[in-house]
């Protein structure tokens, strides 16, 4: 009887533990969804039109290929009258294709030329009797023209009323983020900024990290107190202050505005340091001190080398912090040659509508290379957040 009873109880907390197992992997799954599904969303409509964009479902496969009208009216075309598609109504658009819309043909010998900018024929097609659309393709030789001067289109018989050109978008919202966006040179400034500031951080947090740990004077714990309470006052709250103190000194407008809010002691990287530090026997530095070396001497010579895997660390969440960041380069950097790659595709967002497809195409480039310096650091990344946070 004793033993039927331990065998349900047994029963019974297998069966309890294998819920609670369920129920974790249920609610890694859900939190997994809840990362990836914003960045399928924003990968699929980087593939996108505008117009399709804003008509299909978030998670809608692109179709690459969109027929986008670019021209609408009526035209009659004839030997003198010609219908001029300028390469204006053509910015952002690959005519590869280019279907009229007309009214439905009643004569035999209706038919469609088009031409380039300086008159050569680059394609023709013949109206159907009964039939209200022409297609006619553009040689890929004639793409890059066709695209950048506009075309013309004449015929016989034939009344335009809407002009269409089917273009494929498989990188043309890449080209035009890292081209319009000056992406290049958001790169470019977001690396000085991360650099410089990256090292102010390593030498304030390591240093500031190396006297909390090693010495002993009135004030300490008043001092460590002062981090942690300044690190819970919201940043939003200083910014009137910190803007005119900013514009005081001449640095607005200025990488060293960015750089010098950047370096300044980072609660987090203090906190990374003394978990290596508090790792880290005292006898190494009483031993180098007997030795007639100096406090420098101790740090730069046998303390910082040891905290190699630490610096790593906090290189690797500044560095991320500071590619995330759009508040500080937004008010403080505004010049356009200042931009960095947060703000570069800011310009994509105007008043009369917002080119959503280019911003997602623009999202995914600058995703690259945080994606691969994570995928190549990550080790050090939990290893620097694990190691040195229990003192054997």
């Amino acid at each position: 009887m004793i033993r039927n009873t331990r065998e349900k109880r047994a029963g019974h907390l297998c069966q309890d533990g294998m819920l609670v197992r369920n129920c974790k992997y249920l609610l890694l799954l859900l939190a997994t969804l809840s990362v990836m599904l914003p960045i399928v969303v924003v990968f699929l409509g980087s593939f996108k039109t505008s117009e399709e964009f804003n008509r299909s479902r978030p998670f809608e496969l692109p179709s690459f290929t969109s027929n986008t009208e670019i021209w609408k009216g009526a035209k009659t075309l004839g030997t003198e009258s010609r219908l001029r598609i300028t390469g204006k109504m053509l910015e952002n658009h690959e005519a590869r294709k280019v279907t009229l819309v007309i009214d439905p043909v009643e004569a035999e010998n209706s038919f469609a030329v088009i031409s380039d900018s300086e008159g050569a024929e680059v394609g023709m097609g013949e109206g159907i009797i009964g039939e209200s659309e022409i297609t006619i393709a553009i040689p890929k030789s004639a793409w890059k023209s066709v695209r950048e001067n506009g075309f013309s289109i004449s015929g016989e018989n034939i009344t335009v009323r809407r002009v269409k050109v089917l273009e494929g978008f498989f990188l043309g919202n890449y080209v035009t983020a890292f081209s319009k966006g000056n992406m290049l040179r958001g790169f470019l400034n977001t690396l000085i900024l991360i650099f410089f500031s990256g090292l102010g951080t390593v030498l304030t947090g390591s240093m500031t990290a190396f006297v909390l740990s090693r010495f002993k004077f009135k004030g300490k714990k008043l001092v460590y107190t002062a981090f942690l309470w300044i690190a819970l006052i919201p940043t939003i709250t200083t910014q009137v202050a910190t803007f005119q103190i900013v514009y005081k000194l001449g640095l607005y407008n200025t990488r060293l505005s960015c750089i010098i809010l950047s370096m300044g002691t980072d609660i987090i990287g203090i906190m990374i340091y003394l978990q290596f530090l508090n790792h880290i026997s005292n006898s190494l530095d009483d031993s180098a001190i007997i030795d007639g070396a100096s406090y420098w001497q101790v740090f730069t010579t046998i303390i910082f080398p040891l905290l190699q895997p630490a610096t790593v660390t906090v290189l690797i969440l500044k560095c991320i912090n500071l590619y995330n960041d759009f508040y500080n380069p937004l008010l403080y950097m505004p010049k356009q040659s200042l931009m960095v790659i947060s703000t570069s595709l800011y310009k994509f967002k105007g008043p009369f509508g917002t080119n959503w497809p280019v911003i997602c195409a623009g999202v995914v480039i600058a995703v690259i290379p945080t994606l691969i310096a994570f995928i190549a650091m990550q080790r050090y990344i939990y290893g620097g957040m694990v190691t040195g946070s229990v003192k054997e």
